[in-house]
């Protein structure tokens, strides 16, 4: 059996992350065995949130495709955004056995690299929801953090106005208990592209503030539905209003994500 090596395994990150390290872990069990370190023969990145403005993260898992594709080993970069990247790499980017970016605003900025890249949705979506405990939200508006463009992290609200909605966690509760909680409440007020992943999966409806990429934006983009991405976050509280209208669009998007097929590793 090849030994698959898995790069880009951000499992303590939140739960979003860990769903989309196993779901891409069970499906290289499918083909062989899981390796660390240097002694393998297919090298898997997991692009997720690193490939973007040429980042310390995106040289890095760059540099594991270009030592994997000079050694003649297949080299495969998936489950990826792709924004405002140096083109220092093209030559080991055009050697991948497979390119998959999780939207078409990553497909279309990679093809400048000379890559034509397929897109599929974040993996998380494809984790398993079995049944189990759910926090009960009672048809509420539950809140996650948010990028702070000033500080460049994530930031939880602590005013008198977002301290009435539950803070959601993802750092505190796994996958599939996220998605059965959210299936309770009404809106999900969010910076978090994996929140969003949420969200769908339960079918609950949603506002996002953009991050530092085009990632939630290139989900409506890949969808065609057209639902906003908050740009500043009093123009989202002003959509608080507004959301019960858009009711229709949800369903689509929510639609078009049932119709999605996940990753599989082309050997």
């Amino acid at each position: 059996m090849p030994r698959i090596r898995l790069a880009g395994d951000h499992s303590s990150y939140h739960c979003g992350s860990a769903a989309v390290a196993q779901t891409i872990a069970a499906e290289l069990r499918r083909h062989g065995e899981i390796a660390t370190g240097d002694d393998y023969d297919v090298l898997v990145v997991n692009g997720e949130g690193s490939m973007h403005h040429g980042g310390g993260a995106f040289v890095e898992k760059m540099r594991l495709i270009e030592a994997a594709v000079a050694a003649g080993r297949p080299a495969h970069l998936i489950n990826s955004v792709w924004q405002d990247n140096p083109h220092q790499f093209d030559a080991a980017l055009t050697r991948c056995r497979q390119v998959v970016v999780r939207e078409v605003l990553s497909q279309g900025a990679i093809a400048a690299h000379g890559v034509t890249a397929q897109v599929m949705p974040d993996l998380s979506y494809f984790a398993p929801i079995p049944k189990g405990d759910a926090v009960d939200f009672k048809g509420g508006i539950v809140m996650t953090d948010f990028l702070s463009r000033e500080f460049g992290c994530f930031v939880r609200l602590r005013s008198r106005w977002a301290e009435r909605y539950p803070f959601v966690d993802m750092r505190a509760m796994d996958w599939p208990t996220l998605v059965r909680s959210l299936r309770t409440a009404r809106l999900l007020l969010t910076g978090r592209h994996h929140a969003i992943y949420a969200a769908c999966k339960a079918h609950t409806p949603f506002l996002a503030l953009a991050g530092n990429t085009h990632k939630i934006e290139g989900i409506m983009a890949t969808a065609g539905v057209d639902l906003p991405v908050f740009g500043d976050f009093a123009r989202l509280r002003t959509a608080m209003d507004e959301a019960d209208g858009w009711r229709g669009r949800y369903d689509r998007l929510f639609d078009w994500f049932e119709t999605q097929q996940p990753w599989r590793l082309e050997v």
